[in-house]
This record gives C-alpha cells, sequence and structure tokens, in this order.
C-alpha cells in the first residue's frame, strides 16, 4: 500500500473508499457522504454511537400517508442532531415500499448567499 499525496485543503474531510483504493472527499462532497451514512445507518447498529443513525426504517411497509410524514421527520431529527453544519430546508420522498429514494435539500449553516444543495439517498 503506497502513501497519500494528498494536500487536504478543508477543514471537513473524510476518507471514502474508492475501488481502487482510497480517496480523501472533502468540503461540501464530505456533507453529502455524512448524509447518506447517517441515512443509510440505522438507529442502534452503530454500537459506539447507539443513537447515531435515523429511525425512519421503522416506518417502511406502512401505508403511504402514514409512511411520508414519518420519513420527513424521522431524517429531518436525524440530520438536525448529526449534522450542525447543515439547515434543512426540505425532504422529498419518491418511490413505493420497499424501495424509497429521500431527496434533501439543504443549505450550510454558514453560507453568505444559501446556495441549496440536494442529496439523494436510495433506500
Amino acid at each position: 500500500m503506497g502513501a497519500m499525496n494528498t494536500q487536504i485543503q478543508s477543514t471537513h474531510w473524510q476518507l471514502a473508499p474508492e475501488t481502487d483504493g482510497v480517496s480523501v472527499v472533502s468540503g461540501v462532497d464530505d456533507i453529502h457522504l455524512c448524509i447518506a451514512n447517517i441515512l443509510s445507518t440505522q438507529k442502534g447498529t452503530d454500537i459506539l454511537r447507539p443513537e447515531f443513525g435515523s429511525d425512519h426504517f421503522k416506518f417502511i411497509d406502512y401505508p403511504e400517508d402514514v409512511a411520508v410524514p414519518n420519513f420527513v421527520r424521522e431524517i429531518t431529527q436525524a440530520l438536525q442532531k448529526w449534522e450542525n453544519r447543515i439547515v434543512i430546508d426540505e425532504v422529498l420522498v419518491d418511490g413505493e415500499a420497499p424501495h424509497f429514494t429521500f431527496t434533501v435539500s439543504w443549505s450550510l449553516t454558514d453560507d453568505v448567499y444559501r446556495e441549496i444543495y440536494r442529496t439523494q439517498v436510495q433506500q
């Protein structure tokens, strides 16, 4: 395994798996990856952080009129707790049980221009 020659220029970064090795994601890409990690983790499955993740998984098999508002609530609460670099603008739910796509529209908390970003996560 070779040494990494990557100069990290951002305060926010993390290692990301790649097919050919390891790469670094930083800035907004880091936030996209963090959102995907939070929404892909069911609460209680991370033994070092039992509260980490989201409880939206509980509502996968509920009727749509019950599931969608619960998805939005659980996703919003999880992201507000675990990703304090962003402000959630909107959570959209698309698809049918058990295959949903969640689109989170968000902006950076310290962004002057309030540029809106979108992160899609498929379940």
